[in-house]
């Protein structure tokens, strides 16, 4: 029985805060109705201007947040990346301010129903409002005219890109927010608070690493502008290029130094190496190259994969005239010079039986002169590694470990 009437006590206090707040919504409704009627009673413009915080024909003061909510995508082909963002603004227009009226708060939907500033994206390519189920658009009213408007947007910016350091490139893409008509003695912008970021912001091929904004002041012929200014900066993930572009190579120019270990007649074994390993480059090459931004100017990975197939390139060649040394000492030795053959052919007698005469010294300086393209591969075997190496020393300094201007 206690227990019933305890359920009965706590339906009926339900239905009464139900019922209250139900009539306190009424009430305030009716007071915001009232408000705006007396608003249009009093002559309110939403075409003029408010009157700034030094009065009429003082600049209306503009202050405005930020926070990037995600960064979909950054497209080095087309130079551009798309943000999607709540963008906040906030002045004071004391035509609105309501001081004796018992309203907490004016809350609306529609932005045409008073003034709002005439901002901009000056780098945008395309933007959308989102309004879905509805309209993401937010305006609060406070007791002394203070307008805070809110929306979420997701727009696409223009970032003229620098590949010079391609693909360790860092960039640096900017969004710049004016007033399309206002110069700057009848609306000055200011950031109210640091442009906030999702510290998790990551696209496919590029890391969000640092988040900048400043205020800019820009002289037209039309006067003077002020600028909001936000600068992201970001790094390019050089993950799928270890894989794809650095590791390949790496294997390939090592494999082509197995010709120099290879003797030199055996000419048949040596070039088709060397042409497997040119035709692996030039084909990896050319699919790094199809996803890579064209521009008129080198990058950094042009100048890796253009030494490293010059590298190749140089040992065909070296496995060429070696090839020609080895043929050419010895026809020399074994036809047109008979006395050459006559001491070498004794030195294998000699050799037999053991014994040791001028002529083993004769014979076996004859033979350290018909082999010097043994030399020539001993030497490219210690020189070609030496070079690489160095190579790759100066190009991690030149393009992966120092800043990038812009």
């Amino acid at each position: 029985m206690k227990s019933q009437l305890f359920v009965c006590l706590i339906a009926a206090l339900l239905s009464l805060a139900a019922s209250a707040s139900k009539t306190l919504r009424g009430v305030e409704g009716e007071q915001i109705q009232r408000y705006f009627g007396e608003l249009k009673k009093s002559g309110y413009d939403k075409n003029v201007m408010p009157e700034g915080s030094g009065g009429y024909g003082s600049p209306v003061q503009v202050r405005c947040e930020m926070y990037l909510i995600d960064i979909s995508e950054v497209n080095d082909l087309h130079m551009d990346f798309r943000a999607m963002m709540y963008f906040r603004q906030i002045w004071n227009d004391s035509r609105l301010a309501y001081p004796n009226q018992p309203i907490r708060s004016i809350v609306l939907n529609d932005r045409n129903l008073i003034w709002t500033p005439d901002l901009f994206f000056f780098q945008e390519k395309e933007g959308i409002h989102h309004s879905l189920i509805s309209p993401n658009t937010f305006i609060r009213i406070t007791r002394d005219g203070e307008v805070r408007y809110s929306v979420r947007v997701s727009m696409t910016f223009k970032c003229p890109m620098d590949f010079t350091k391609y693909p360790h490139d860092i960039q640096k893409c900017d969004m710049q927010i004016e007033s399309y008509g206002s110069t700057r003695d009848r609306l000055d912008l200011s950031w109210l608070n640091p442009v906030a970021f999702d510290k998790n912001i990551s696209t496919v091929n590029f890391a969000l690493k640092d988040v900048q904004e400043s205020v800019n002041h820009l002289v037209l012929n039309s006067g003077q502008y002020a600028s909001l200014q936000v600068s992201l900066v970001f790094k390019r993930k050089t993950g799928f290029f270890m894989i794809r572009l650095y590791a390949p190579f790496l294997i390939l120019v090592a494999i082509s130094w197995l010709c120099f270990w290879i003797p030199a007649k055996m000419l048949s074994l040596r070039l088709p190496l060397l042409l497997v390993v040119l035709y692996l480059m030039f084909h990896i090459g050319s699919d790094i190259n199809g996803r890579s931004p064209p521009v008129s100017y080198t990058k950094g990975s042009d100048v890796w994969i253009a030494v490293c197939e010059s590298l190749v390139f140089v040992s065909f060649l070296e496995t060429i005239i070696v090839h020609m040394l080895y043929r050419r000492k010895g026809k020399s030795m074994r036809k047109n010079d008979p006395e050459t053959q006559n001491i070498l052919e004794m030195d294998e007698k000699m050799n037999q039986v053991n014994g040791d005469s001028s002529i083993s010294l004769v014979a076996s300086r004859l033979k350290c002169d018909g082999k010097v393209y043994k030399r020539v591969d001993r030497i490219c075997a210690f020189l070609f590694p030496s070079l690489f190496v160095i190579f790759n020393f100066v190009y991690g300094l030149m393009y992966c470990c120092g800043r990038q201007s812009k």
